[in-house]
């Protein structure tokens, strides 16, 4: 019986050990499937980071060529930016930062003729000009040695520093020298002697003693420069008093003329100022002296009458332009002033000149002539 029972169990037991060896032949299988599935995954990751490799790649290849693109535009772009400073050249500007401004401004006076310019520099175009002698009030200066800045016909504009200097330079007057023409143009000395010898200008001390002499107020009185003392020669006095002198402008006028006129006007007095040809630049201050004599002067009877700058032709020292400017500009600042255009009929009718800025005897004649019937 228990033989029985044992072989029972034995066989049992071999029954169990072939259904558990099943369950793991089956349990083994999943197991392969799953490690399958996972080296699919893997590869599909891989295949997916290749793509996305590859992508990555191609937008960058893309970046490199578009950032490509813009450099050729910008090289394109830079010839119009380079086009500016052409156009600068046309109305040229300075460096700011080079312009030192002084604490206070400086008097300083012009050592011979000079233009005046928008800029530092001879390519900026020409504002006036200043005459020798002429105070000018200096703001700065451009860079340690450059041009200096300064007012100008109430605005502010550009002197070169070899042209200004702190002392006020003498005033001589040239005398005549026959191998010296150089000199005389220089400081506007006596008219050169024309074929016929005319009257000799008087000398400004003989000026003087006429006016201290005078018994009763003039009835024409020239104030003027060296071309009102050509026109007094080449009238022989006309009949009138004059107050002139060779190379002067507004400060000899301001400081000199000015008294000497205040001396013999009087009723009936007709005062003609000739003058500005040497310092177009003090158009302003012409006009302001000009109208404060000219109210003081109807006080007394007497009238004022302003002369336009005649035309000038080559020369070194003045332009046609700068005596346009002065002409363009004085009579709208005159109050009380007659203005006698001069100018406008010796362009229209012709003149002669000896130097380009002197004029023959003929032509000074009919200068005054013109003047004399316009009073």
């Amino acid at each position: 019986m228990k033989r029985a029972l044992s072989v029972v169990l034995l066989i049992g037991l071999m029954a169990f050990s072939v259904v558990a060896a099943g369950f793991s032949v089956k349990a083994r299988k999943p197991s392969e499937s799953q490690v399958a599935l996972q080296e699919q995954s893997q590869a599909q990751e891989q295949d997916k980071t290749q793509e996305q490799t590859k992508t990555q790649e191609q937008a960058k290849t893309q970046e490199q060529a578009k950032a490509k693109e813009p450099s050729k535009t910008l090289a394109k772009a830079e010839p119009s930016k380079e086009s500016e400073p052409e156009k600068a050249d046309e109305q040229p500007g300075y460096d700011e930062t080079l312009l030192n401004l002084f604490e206070a401004s400086k008097d300083m006076y012009v050592k011979s003729d000079v233009n005046v310019r928008k800029g530092p520099s001879t390519d900026y175009d020409l504002v006036g000009h200043l005459s020798p002698g002429t105070l000018v009030k200096v703001l700065g200066q451009y860079g340690e040695k450059g041009w200096y800045y300064v007012e100008y016909d109430k605005d502010k504009a550009f002197v070169s520093n070899n042209f200004l200097q702190t002392d006020k330079p003498a005033q001589e007057e040239t005398p005549a020298k026959e191998n010296a023409p150089a000199e005389q143009a220089k400081a506007e000395g006596p008219a050169p002697a024309p074929v016929q010898a005319p009257k000799q200008a008087p000398a400004a001390t003989e000026v003087k003693a006429a006016t201290d002499t005078l018994p009763e107020p003039a009835s024409v009185l020239f104030i003027g420069d060296s071309r009102c003392v050509q026109m007094r020669a080449a009238v022989g006095d006309g009949g009138c008093s004059w107050i002139c002198q060779n190379s002067k402008g507004y400060e000899w006028m301001e400081s000199t003329a000015i008294a000497q006129a205040d001396r013999i006007i009087g009723k009936g007095t007709k005062v003609v100022i000739c003058l500005g040809v040497n310092d177009t630049g003090n158009v302003n201050r012409y006009a302001s002296l000009v109208n404060q004599k000219a109210a003081e002067w109807a006080a007394r009877g007497a009238s004022t009458y302003y002369v336009s700058v005649n035309p000038v032709t080559e020369n070194i020292y003045r332009t046609e332009e700068e005596v346009q400017y002065f002409n363009a500009t004085l009579p709208g600042l005159l109050s009380g002033v007659t203005w006698i255009d001069t100018h406008t009929y010796l362009v229209e009718h012709g003149f002669q000149m000896k130097d380009g800025l002197h004029y023959t005897d003929p032509c000074s004649v009919t200068i005054f002539n013109l003047i004399i019937s316009s009073l």
